[in-house]
């Protein structure tokens, strides 16, 4: 199964046809980038896997190419600032003890707008979800959640329905992971009735030389991936090209798979594993050996990638080495799948087994 390779051929298709065929495989490319993965980055026909991968980097979600040149504008440093925005999240100086040692808030914000529209429940909640890995993946403990929230005409009944939803939400995957909701506004406007905004923020705090960052460290061509948590299943794949697209009533039902699937109370267990984790490597003193990484969109792909690419490296992935719950998943859902719950380490070959042990046995994480 895994050594399947189906290729899709532009060569000698029409505009037309191009389009259509992305459209059958719902990859969010126009004509002109297909043509360009295939004419001039491989310089042969992509494979399916290559170009959903493709579809999702490129997406607006993950590569924000429409917006990237306003976010530029925005000032990312300053003197209080031990991490701007390059990595999962930013990290700003709160305090400093007697020793000179700098504390900061880590600060991780997103939205979840169209999940929140289709599946209100379990789009705020991953929304949530997603947010909180952000922030305990730089080494830090998670303390607060936030949120804003936007929604349509207050007199329609969807637009309850909504809210309501997206409210049982957010508290349904805080509460379980014991952390508490601080702060958070809400505003009706028409303009909402078909794409509601939901935007969270979460809080943790980390010691400026606890933080773990989100790229393979020097001297890493040996380090080994580790993926941790919830084995892949289907669901959200291809979530990050449908959170870029614009919503359409005739594809709800179609676009509800998208979406994730929250379990908040194994996010509880894995945070505390991480935590103890995270004390263990500091004891040892290895922190700067290691690189730690949620995964969101893209999955394996996308977690893989930037975590290698951003330590100037390459990486090979073993796809029968991935841990599923379903059988006979196709090699691009197994790559790219965005199953909720799982990290990702980048560490030394003689750290794996420790690694294992403490996520295996100590904490007995379910198969």
């Amino acid at each position: 199964m895994l050594a399947h390779s189906e290729t899709l051929d532009f060569t000698e298709l029409s505009r037309d046809a191009i389009h259509a065929l992305l459209q059958k495989y719902r990859l969010v490319l126009t004509v002109d980038e297909a043509l360009k993965i295939q004419n001039t980055i491989l310089k042969r026909p992509p494979t399916l896997a290559e170009v959903v991968l493709w579809s999702i980097q490129g997406s607006e979600h993950c590569s924000y190419k429409s917006s990237r040149k306003h976010l530029k504008k925005l000032i990312t440093d300053g003197p209080n600032v031990i991490l701007g925005a390059k990595e999962d999240a930013g990290i700003v100086e709160v305090a400093r003890d007697l020793t000179g040692r700098r504390y900061g808030i880590v600060i991780s914000h997103e939205s979840h707008n169209h999940p929140s529209q289709i599946v209100p429940y379990e789009g705020a909640a991953t929304g949530v979800g997603g947010n909180v890995r952000d922030v305990c993946c730089m080494g830090a403990e998670v303390i607060a959640i936030a949120d804003g929230l936007r929604f349509g005409d207050i007199r329609q009944q969807k637009t309850n329905w909504i809210h309501n939803e997206v409210v049982k939400g957010i508290a349904g995957y805080g509460n379980p992971i014991g952390v508490p909701n601080l702060a958070g506004d809400v505003y009706y406007d028409a303009s909402y009735n078909e794409n509601c905004l939901v935007t969270v923020v979460t809080l943790g705090v980390v010691r400026d030389d606890h933080v773990i960052h989100s790229y393979a460290p020097n001297d890493a061509q040996a380090h080994v991936f580790i993926l941790v948590g919830k084995p892949t299943d289907n669901s959200g794949f291809g979530g990050a090209s449908f959170a870029s697209t614009d919503l359409c009533a005739n594809n709800t039902e179609h676009n509800k798979g998208a979406v994730q699937e929250p379990n908040a109370f194994l996010k509880r267990h894995l945070l505390k594993a991480n935590y103890a984790l995270f004390k263990l490597l500091r004891e040892k003193k290895v922190i700067e050996q290691v690189g730690f990484k949620d995964l969101g969109a893209g999955g394996v792909a996308c977690a893989s990638v930037e975590l290698a690419d951003a330590g100037g490296y390459g990486a090979e992935i073993y796809l029968e080495k991935v841990p599923t719950s379903m059988s006979r998943l196709h090699p691009s859902v197994i790559l790219c799948s965005e199953t909720q719950e799982r990290f990702m380490w980048v560490v030394p070959p003689e750290w794996v087994d420790l690694i294992l042990t403490h996520y295996n046995d100590t904490f007995a994480l379910p198969d």
